[in-house]
C-alpha cells in the first residue's frame, strides 16, 4: 500500500512539473492497446498505442511509493530531462494520469524500445550482426555513457538489461541510481548490483562495529569499467560469466576483486579487444 504523505508528494511534484511545462500532459483516454511488457524495481512498464496510430509509447508506472522511492524518482526524471536530447538516451515525453474511484496514478510517458534489452537484443540477433554491427553499437554506448558524465552525472548501474535496442539503435535507461559527480563522491552502496558489471574496487570493506562498510565511491572510472564488460559482451552475444541456471554470488564478486575476467573472444579485432583490455 502506497503511504499517502510520499504520494501526495509525488503528485505534488508531478502537478507543479506539468503546470510549469516541464513535460508534457497527456491525456491517458487516447492511450489505447495497452500491454504489460515488464516490471522493475518502482512498478511496471506498458506498451500502448497513441490515437488509433501507430505510434507506439512505453507507460511506466509506479508502486509502492514512500520516501526514498519518490525522491529516486523525481532524481530520475531531473536526470532525465537534462540529458534525453541525446540520440542513445530513452526519451521521458511527458506525463499521463489514471484516474479511478479511489486515486489517481500518475504514469510516465516514455519512448518505446522495440528491440528489448540489449541482453534479449543480442540473444535473438547476434548471428546476423557483423562486426560493423557492434562497433556501431559500442560506439552509441560510449557516446551515451560520455553524454553523462559531460553533464556530471554517474549512472552507476551500467548492465545489458538497462540499456535498450529501438530500429537498431541503442539507447541508455534507467537513471533511478545515477548521482551527480560530486554528489556521489562520498556514496556509500549497500548494493552488489549486477555483479560482473560493476567496478570491483566497490567489492572492498572494512569492518565497523561487526558492520561491514563500503570505503568506494562509484564514480566515472566505474561506468567506464563497466562500458568495458558491455563491449564484451556485444562481442560475445552473451552475459559476461553467464552460466545456464546459476546466479551470481559472491563469490564471484571475490573472483573478480582478484583480477578474474572473461578472456577475449576468439576472432575479435585486435582494435575492439584493446578497448576494453587496456589498462
Amino acid at each position: 500500500m502506497q503511504d499517502t504523505e510520499y504520494t501526495n508528494e509525488w503528485v505534488n511534484w508531478i502537478e507543479e512539473a506539468v503546470n510549469k511545462e516541464y513535460f508534457k500532459f497527456y491525456e491517458y483516454q487516447q492511450f489505447n492497446n495497452i500491454q504489460h511488457i515488464g516490471t522493475g524495481g518502482f512498478g511496471k512498464v506498458y506498451r500502448a498505442n497513441w490515437k488509433n496510430s501507430e505510434k507506439q509509447f512505453a507507460l511506466k508506472s509506479f508502486f509502492n511509493l514512500d520516501n526514498i522511492t519518490v525522491k529516486e524518482i523525481v532524481r530520475e526524471l531531473k536526470i532525465q530531462r537534462e540529458i534525453d536530447f541525446h540520440d542513445n538516451i530513452i526519451r521521458c515525453y511527458g506525463i499521463t494520469k489514471l484516474e479511478s474511484d479511489n486515486h489517481n496514478d500518475y504514469w510516465l510517458v516514455m519512448e518505446y524500445a522495440d528491440g528489448g534489452s540489449l541482453r534479449s537484443y543480442l540473444k535473438k540477433n547476434f548471428n546476423k550482426l557483423t562486426w560493423d554491427d557492434k562497433y556501431n553499437m559500442a560506439y552509441q554506448l560510449s557516446c551515451a555513457i560520455s553524454c553523462l558524465h559531460n553533464e556530471g552525472i554517474v549512472h552507476r548501474d551500467l548492465h545489458s538489461r538497462n540499456i535498450l535496442v529501438r530500429n537498431n539503435i541503442i539507447k541508455l535507461a534507467d537513471f533511478g541510481l545515477s548521482k551527480r559527480i560530486e554528489a556521489s563522491s562520498n556514496f556509500q552502496s549497500k548494493l552488489f548490483g549486477m555483479v560482473p558489471y560493476v567496478d570491483p574496487k566497490s567489492f572492498s570493506s572494512r569492518k565497523n562495529n561487526n558492520q561491514s562498510i563500503q570505503m568506494y565511491s562509484l564514480n566515472e572510472k566505474s561506468d567506464i569499467y563497466s562500458l568495458g564488460v558491455l563491449l564484451w559482451e556485444i562481442s560475445s552475444g552473451q552475459p559476461p560469466f553467464y552460466v545456464e541456471g546459476e546466479q551470481c554470488d559472491i563469490s564471484l564478486a571475490l573472483d573478480i576483486s582478484q583480477g578474474h575476467r572473461e578472456t577475449v573472444v576468439p576472432d575479435t579485432p585486435d582494435e575492439y579487444a584493446k578497448i576494453y583490455t587496456s589498462e
